[in-house]
Order: structure tokens, then sequence, then C-alpha cells
């Protein structure tokens, strides 16, 4: 099972794929002073209420367009799954593209083709 987590302004989406489906998808807002155990707290209750295992959860992927969020978010993923998350983004001319996409489809490859040995 796959987390992903896309970082917007003013939304963080969570969601989880496995076999190809997305089992989830919830919406917490972003907030730019939350600490590591605020965003931790956050997504482990949504996981719980979803029933998700977290031993379970073989990755994380993360897109963002809130560099000053990310790090954070990385860490509280660790705290809950203890996965290393992968940061997803694109640069362009050192301007922050739109990573949506890009980390959707990722995660349904990685999750299709059972590539759990790049999160582990």
């Amino acid at each position: 099972m796959i987390l992903a987590i896309d970082i917007g302004n003013t939304n963080i989406v969570v969601g989880c794929c496995k076999d190809n489906k997305v089992s989830f998808v919830e919406r917490i807002s972003t907030n730019h002073t939350s600490t590591e155990l605020e965003y931790a707290v956050s997504v482990k209750t949504i996981l719980e209420l979803y029933n998700i295992d977290f031993s379970k959860i073989d990755g994380a992927i993360i897109s963002s367009v809130v560099p000053t969020v990310t790090i954070t978010m990385k860490r509280a993923i660790k705290k809950i799954t203890g996965c290393e998350a992968m940061i997803i983004g694109l640069k362009n001319k050192g301007r922050q593209l739109s990573t949506d996409r890009p980390v959707i489809q990722f995660a349904f490859f990685a999750v299709s083709c059972r590539t759990q040995c790049l999160f582990r």
C-alpha cells in the first residue's frame, strides 16, 4: 500500500493506493505552523478512520508546492509509518511546478508493478 500526499497552499490531500485502486482520499488544512506531531496525528487519524494497518504501508510519496511544510510532513510520515517518504517535485528555472499528476501516476505505477523495493 502506498500513502500519497499532495501538499497545496490551502489543503493537503491524503490518499492510499492498493491493488491498483484508490483506498481513500481525504483533505486536511495546510497550516504552515503545524508541527511534525500535529501532522502525524492528523494523518494517523485519517488512516485509523479507514482501518488502515500502518504496517501494510510499503511506501509514501509527497508532492508539494509548500516547501516549509514538506519536510515537516516527511518527518510526520516517518513517525507513524516508519517509511521514508519520497518527495516528488518538478522545477523549471527555479520555479516549483504542479506535481499532482506525476505523484498520482507514480503511486499507481508503484502499486501495479509492486516496486516496494523503491521505498524500503
